[in-house]
C-alpha cells in the first residue's frame, strides 16, 4: 500500500504497540505516585498519542530506511555490474590491442608492430643477436598451379615451422606477402645457424598434398647478425640482401652475413 512494504507495515505496528505499552504503563505508575487516577481522559491520551505520533512517524521512519536500503543494494548491484563492464572492456581492448599487432594469417607478429619491437629493443640490446629473412620459393607457382587457398595454407605451415623454432624470447613475424622476419635474442652464431636451417628444413619437409599433388614449399633466408647495440635499418638491409643472394644462388638455401650456409654444417 502507497508503496510500502509489508514487512515496514509489520515493524511499524509493533513500535507502535511498543510505544502505546510503554505509554500507558508510564500513566499507570506514575499518575498514582502523583495521587491521580490512571483513568478517563488522561488514560485514553496515553492511548491515543502513540497511536496518533507514534504510529507514522514510525512508519515513515522504517519506510525511508527501507528505501534506502533499497537503493544502497540497487548501488551495490549496479556498481557490481558496472565493475564486470570494465573488466568486459579491458577484455576487448587487450583482445583487440592484440589482434593489431597480428597477422591474421599466421598468428605471428605484423609488420609494424614487428619493426616497432625492433625499434625498442635495439638501443638497450646487449649481446650476440641474428635476424633472418626468410622468403617462400616460387609462391606465385603455388598461387598460380593450386589456388591462393593452398598458397594461403603454405604461409600458415612455414609459420608453424617459425614459431616451432623460435623461443618466447625471440621475434617473429610476417612482414607481407610471403616474407617472413626472425629476430633471434639472445643467439650465439651457433644457435643462429641452427635456427637457421631449422626452419629451412623444417619448411621443405612440409607435407601438403592437394589432389594427389605435392605442392612443393621451401624457403630461402638471408641471415645478419649483430655482437651488441645495432641499427634494425641496417641490419633488416643487411639480411635481405643475404636473402636475394639465397635467391639468386638456386633458393632453398641460406646465406649467414655474406657466406652461403652449408646445411651439413650447421
Amino acid at each position: 500500500m502507497f508503496g510500502v512494504s509489508k514487512n515496514t507495515w509489520i515493524k511499524s505496528a509493533v513500535a507502535t504497540v511498543a510505544s502505546v505499552i510503554l505509554s500507558v504503563s508510564i500513566v499507570l505508575a506514575l499518575v498514582p505516585l502523583l495521587g491521580g487516577h490512571p483513568d478517563g481522559p488522561g488514560f485514553w491520551m496515553s492511548v491515543l498519542c502513540p497511536l496518533a505520533i507514534g504510529g507514522p512517524a514510525s512508519l515513515w521512519q522504517f519506510h525511508q530506511k527501507d528505501i534506502i536500503l533499497r537503493q544502497r543494494d540497487e548501488l551495490a548491484r549496479m556498481h557490481v555490474e558496472l565493475e564486470d563492464m570494465h573488466g568486459e572492456l579491458r577484455r576487448l581492448h587487450e583482445d583487440l590491442r592484440f589482434k593489431a599487432r597480428r597477422d591474421a594469417l599466421t598468428g605471428g607478429l605484423n609488420r609494424e608492430a614487428l619493426f616497432a619491437a625492433l625499434a625498442l629493443s635495439a638501443p638497450v640490446h646487449r649481446g650476440p643477436a641474428a635476424l633472418l629473412v626468410a622468403d617462400a620459393d616460387h609462391f606465385k607457382r603455388i598461387n598460380d598451379a593450386f589456388g591462393h587457398l593452398v598458397g594461403d595454407e603454405a604461409l600458415r605451415r612455414i609459420a608453424s615451422c617459425i614459431a616451432e623454432a623460435t623461443t618466447g624470447a625471440d621475434l617473429w613475424g610476417r612482414i607481407g606477402g610471403e616474407e617472413f622476419v626472425v629476430f633471434l635474442h639472445p643467439a650465439e652464431l651457433s644457435r643462429a645457424r641452427a635456427v637457421a636451417d631449422g626452419i629451412r628444413r623444417a619448411v621443405a619437409a612440409i607435407d601438403l598434398v592437394v589432389d594427389g599433388n605435392r605442392v612443393p614449399v621451401s624457403v630461402s633466408i638471408g641471415v645478419a647478425s649483430v655482437v651488441d647495440a645495432f641499427d634494425p635499418v641496417d641490419l633488416f638491409r643487411r639480411a635481405d640482401e643475404y636473402l636475394y643472394r639465397a635467391k639468386d644462388g638456386g633458393r632453398d638455401r641460406i646465406v649467414f652475413d655474406g657466406l652461403e650456409l652449408d646445411p651439413l654444417a650447421a
